[in-house]
């Protein structure tokens, strides 16, 4: 299966290929702003639309797939990006990050929903291993992925360059695939419990 099938869908929130359809309601959001914080792949300087085309070449190539975040409760309205990164069926390993959603739904159970996709997309996949690579500085991230049961595994010193110019220490955590299916049943019961 692959990564971007169609059916990355609960009854709280839809997973799509990142296209052009999305590039005005992405351009619209506060997540331009939280891109040149975290994206160290893009220089500040080079705009919205080139980092943008830089996410559907990724996508073409293989590299990494953005997805657009839609929320099914409102007419599938564009409520966030997030990213598989790094695939390697070689491997049997991907990545998982840049989620930003939208101010309104944080807290709601959005971002759990979000993550029980992508991980039982990954298991579906073939993955051993899903990782998170998430700036040190970015303390509430990784605490959050550490309560979802992710093992932090140690820190990659002066990894990223950020937009501002900046070298930042980058913290790895990782699920394994027995461990992903314990994660996956307990975001299950989360989800759950918040509907009823």
């Amino acid at each position: 299966m692959d990564l971007t099938a169609p059916g990355l869908s609960n009854s709280v929130i839809s997973l799509e290929p990142l296209s052009e359809a999305h590039r005005e309601a992405l351009r619209a959001t506060d997540a331009v702003a939280h891109m040149w914080i975290s994206m160290p792949a893009i220089q500040r300087g080079a705009g919205f639309d080139v980092y943008f085309d830089y996410m559907l070449r990724c996508a073409k190539d293989g590299t990494d797939y953005a997805l657009a975040i839609l929320d099914p409760r409102d007419n599938d309205r564009f409520v966030g990006v997030t990213a598989f990164l790094g695939p390697s069926r070689i491997h049997r390993r991907v990545g998982i990050g840049y989620t930003w959603i939208e101010e309104s739904l944080r807290g709601k159970g959005v971002y759990d929903a979000i993550k029980l996709l992508m991980i039982q997309r990954a298991i579906k996949w073939g993955a051993k291993r899903i990782e998170w690579l998430i700036e040190a500085p970015n303390t509430h991230a990784i605490e959050s992925i550490e309560r979802r049961g992710a093992v932090r595994e140690g820190v990659l010193r002066q990894y990223h360059k950020l937009a501002d110019g900046t070298w930042v220490d980058v913290v790895v955590l990782s699920l394994l695939r027995d461990e992903a299916n314990a994660t996956i049943e307990r975001l299950e019961e989360a989800l759950a419990t918040a509907r009823t």
